[in-house]
């Protein structure tokens, strides 16, 4: 058993586990034990943030001035600059790298723009009437577009157009509606599948156990009130 507990792979599990039942105790209101598992969950995605981020830049900008690429003390000096928004008298050279980073990144997003979210999404719709599918995908398309002509009331044929296109959006709409619960019953059921395995299912059982107490503890000596919007 010492030796499994020393394996990082399966004191990842224990751990995942205890943090999991931490959070799903917000179901019943606020209280010291979700909040400390948000806490640990933001304190270790921070680290984990600044670790990577770190290595990135040391990687591709540090290493790379060391070996003679001078022209990488340009985005070192630009990133270091970003720190001047921690004191408010320095804050004014944060701009520079901002104002930078949006242009640069609104320019190569302009340029796969076009393409991805207009010229692509017409090719795909340009299809042969040559079979079922094809001819849902362009009515569809058509009468959805027609759907959000608002300068004109839908009157006449247009009538019929604006609900076609109404049916067909309301069906996308309970389509991803779908997916997105589906998707998150994936997630639970993953989790699940995780802390009742018969090697952790012992420390995921008292951990329950041990929070349950805590809580009915708490409450009834009022240590932890129950929480309430008002």
């Amino acid at each position: 058993m010492r030796d499994k507990l020393m394996d990082p792979a399966y004191l990842g599990l224990i751990v995942g586990s205890l943090v999991s039942i931490g959070a799903y105790t917000t179901l019943i209101g606020d209280n010291p034990i979700s909040k400390a598992t948000e806490n640990l969950y933001l304190g270790i995605l921070a680290g984990y943030l600044f670790a990577t981020n770190w290595d990135y830049i040391y990687r591709n900008a540090v290493t790379k001035v060391q070996g003679g690429e001078v022209i990488y003390v340009i985005p070192i000096i630009l990133s270091l600059m970003l720190l001047s928004r921690l004191k408010s008298g320095w804050m004014w050279l944060s701009r520079y790298p901002i104002v930078l980073s949006i242009g640069v990144g609104m320019g190569l997003a302009m340029r796969t723009t076009v393409m991805a979210d207009f010229v692509q999404q017409i090719q795909a719709t340009l299809l042969r009437w040559n079979s079922l599918e094809n001819i849902v995908m362009i009515v569809g398309t058509i009468t959805s577009a027609a759907y959000f002509i608002f300068t004109t009331t839908p009157t006449g044929p247009y009538r019929y157009v604006n609900r076609v296109g109404r049916l067909f959006l309301l069906v996308a709409f309970g389509v991803t509606y779908g997916q997105t619960v589906s998707f998150r019953f994936e997630l639970v059921i993953g989790r699940l599948v995780e802390m009742l395995r018969p090697d952790v299912i012992w420390y995921t059982t008292g951990f329950l156990i041990l929070v349950i107490l805590i809580l009915t503890l708490g409450y009834k000596t009022k240590r932890i009130e129950w929480y309430s919007e008002t």
